[in-house]
C-alpha cells in the first residue's frame, strides 16, 4: 500500500513539472500574442485552471495552447504541424471530453510538435522565445559530452522521461527544452548535477573519475 502512494505521488509530481513546461510556452506564445497585437485567449483560460497534477491538466493546457496557436498561424498565413490541428478539432468535435488514448509519451510527442511550431512563428516575427531551440543546443554541447562520458563509465543512463522530469525538479531545475530526439535539454545544468541525474548508479561524485577532467 505505501508502494503505491508513493508511486501515485511520483506520477503526481511528474505531471506538475510537465505542467510548468507548458506554462513557459504559454509565455512564449502570449510574448507572440503582444507582439502581434492578438487578444489573449490562454490568459483568460489559465486563471480558472488546476494546478496540473494531472496528465489530463497539462492536456487540457496544451490543447488551449493549440487553440491559441493556431489562430496566430492563420494571422501570419502559415503551416502549422496538421497532428496538432488534428488533435485540436477532434478534441473539440467531442465537446472537449478529451482523448481516450492520452498517455505521457503521447503528450510529449505532441509537446514537441507544439515546440517546433512556435519556434517557427519566433523566427518569422523575429522574436526571442522563452525556449530558444537553437540557443538551448549550443548550450548543452558539453552536456552530450559529459553524458557519453558518464555511459562509458557507468553503462546504460537514465532515459526514462518521467524519472528524469523529476529527479532534475528536486535538484531546482524547473526551465528546460526538448532535443529533437525527444530527450530534456537542461543549458544550465553543471557536470555533477548531470551526474546525480543520469547515472543509475549511487556513486560519490566528488570522487568519480569522470569528472575529474573538463571534456575535450
Amino acid at each position: 500500500m505505501i508502494s503505491n502512494t508513493n508511486n501515485k505521488t511520483d506520477q503526481s509530481e511528474t505531471f506538475a513539472h510537465l505542467y510548468e513546461v507548458l506554462l513557459y510556452k504559454r509565455k512564449d506564445i502570449i510574448a507572440i500574442q503582444e507582439k502581434l497585437g492578438i487578444n489573449s485567449n490562454t490568459l483568460k483560460q489559465i486563471k480558472h485552471e488546476s494546478d496540473g497534477k494531472t496528465l489530463a491538466d497539462s492536456y487540457k493546457l496544451l490543447l488551449h495552447l493549440v487553440g491559441d496557436l493556431i489562430l496566430i498561424q492563420k494571422n501570419l498565413d502559415i503551416d502549422g504541424n496538421p497532428i496538432l490541428a488534428v488533435e485540436y478539432n477532434n478534441v473539440s468535435n467531442q465537446n472537449n471530453r478529451g482523448s481516450s488514448d492520452l498517455s505521457l509519451s503521447k503528450l510529449f510527442s505532441l509537446l514537441l510538435y507544439l515546440e517546433d511550431d512556435i519556434v517557427t512563428i519566433q523566427e518569422k516575427i523575429s522574436i526571442l522565445g522563452y525556449t530558444n531551440q537553437e540557443m538551448a543546443e549550443e548550450a548543452d554541447k558539453n552536456a552530450r559530452v559529459y553524458l557519453q562520458r558518464f555511459e562509458k563509465f557507468h553503462g546504460p543512463l537514465e532515459d526514462d522521461l518521467g524519472v528524469l522530469i523529476k529527479k532534475f525538479a528536486d535538484i531546482g531545475v524547473k526551465k528546460f527544452w526538448f532535443t529533437g530526439e525527444g530527450l530534456p535539454l537542461f543549458p544550465n545544468v553543471s557536470p555533477q548535477q548531470l551526474h546525480e541525474v543520469f547515472v543509475k548508479k549511487l556513486a560519490n561524485i566528488d570522487q568519480c573519475p569522470c569528472l575529474k577532467s573538463k571534456p575535450e
